[in-house]
Formats: structure tokens, C-alpha cells, sequence
């Protein structure tokens, strides 16, 4: 499913009234609901990945590191690699 959101100005909306296709594809912004999802559901289970490595530690890795998140994306980077 893909959603077409038109941006509104005097002269479109003039053209476009019936909602035709004679808009041009510049003046739109199309939004891939699949692939949107898609990056949501990634974002998330990285989230929880990350809550878990950090739960592993010892320590705080965010005392640590100037920047944990960098750290466990390349530990995860290397898991998967190697």
C-alpha cells in the first residue's frame, strides 16, 4: 500500500479538485507503508538488542564509552561477520 501526500498550494489545488493524476511527481511526497514498517520493526528489535547487550555488562557501558551505541553496533557488526 502506498500513500500519496500532495503538498497544497493555490495552483494545485486548482488542477487537482477531482484528485486526478495530473499532479507532478515532484510536488509529492509518496510514503511506502511496507518499507516504513519494515524500518520500524528493525529500529525496535535493535532497541531491545541493545537494552540486553547493555544488561550483559558488568559495568554501565555508558560509563564506560563516550559512545556505547557505537561499540555494540560494531560488536554486532562483528558477531554477524565473523
Amino acid at each position: 500500500m502506498t500513500i500519496h501526500t500532495f503538498i497544497t498550494n493555490s495552483e494545485t489545488n486548482k488542477e487537482n479538485k477531482t484528485h486526478s493524476n495530473s499532479v507532478d511527481a515532484s510536488e509529492s511526497n509518496v510514503v511506502n507503508i511496507r518499507s516504513a514498517r519494515k524500518a520500524q520493526m528493525e529500529a525496535q528489535q535493535e532497541l531491545l538488542d541493545y537494552m540486553m547487550w547493555t544488561m550483559k555488562h558488568d559495568m554501565d557501558p555508558h560509563r564506560l564509552h563516550d559512545d556505547p551505541i557505537e561499540i555494540f553496533r560494531a560488536e554486532m557488526k562483528a558477531t554477524f561477520v565473523a
